[in-house]
């Protein structure tokens, strides 16, 4: 098997140049909002090529790490602003308004995690997690019941208002970069503590949602199952 350093020289350089500048943001070097040096100066640092620089920063914004703006420069997202939030809740109004609706949670517990916790988290059975049952309301009314679950070694430090954290948020106060998520979409009947909840007839479909986020580097960071009783509201799913 070759060796890490043969590992690491077959790897393309515009990704080697990607992980470098991704490094220095987890290590806070470049704090959220903060902004890039531009392609030539970074070019300069590392002694590669701008085009080199170019093609790891338009990796990075697609990756949502970074924001480019013409003419301004390359800026460090900051997930606990208000404009940049990972794409958790797509549900809009009958007018196409997108709905992200008051979280408030119901408990917060450490527990060890169950077969299934271990297996959709990637955990050993018995590992701690983190569970935050929460409820969201729009216009007064309960429309989705949450379960997250959240692997405790990852976490290590919590906001103050951690029962409504936003994962990208808590996962940026952590030094980890989200990645990608896996998500399934059904329809399953009310149990009744979710018809009590949603204020349904025990038995009514609901829209189900089940997501697992994972890191940059696959690590799983969150298991949420969510239970929707839609009204006037839609799910829009959007395909990349």
């Amino acid at each position: 098997m070759p060796d890490l350093e043969t590992r690491l020289a077959a790897r393309p350089l515009y990704l080697q140049v990607r992980d470098v500048l991704v490094q220095r943001i987890v290590v806070g070097h470049w704090k959220p909002g903060a902004t890039l040096p531009n392609e030539t100066q970074l070019a300069q640092q590392l002694g590669i090529s701008i085009g080199t620089v170019r093609k790891a920063l338009d990796l990075m914004e697609v990756e949502r790490i970074v924001t480019r703006r013409q003419g301004r420069g390359t800026f460090v997202n900051d997930y606990a602003s208000a404009e940049t939030t990972f794409p958790l809740s797509m549900f809009h109004n009958s007018e196409g308004k997108r709905i992200s609706g008051t979280k408030r949670a119901r408990s917060i517990l450490r527990e060890p995690a169950g077969a299934e916790e271990a297996a959709r988290l990637g955990l050993r059975r018995g590992d701690e997690v983190i569970r935050v049952e929460r409820v969201r309301t729009h216009q007064e009314q309960i429309f989705m019941t949450e379960v997250c679950l959240l692997p405790t070694k990852l976490f290590g430090r919590l906001p103050e208002d951690f029962g409504s954290y936003r994962l990208s948020a808590l996962a940026q106060l952590n030094s980890i970069l989200v990645g990608r998520a896996d998500e399934r979409v059904d329809i399953a009947l009310a149990t009744a503590h979710h018809a009590s909840d949603l204020g349904v007839a025990e038995g009514t479909p609901l829209l189900r949602l089940d997501r697992v986020i994972f890191s940059d580097h696959e690590d799983a960071l969150e298991w949420r199952v969510a239970h929707c009783f839609m009204r006037n509201e839609r799910y829009l799913v959007r395909f990349n």
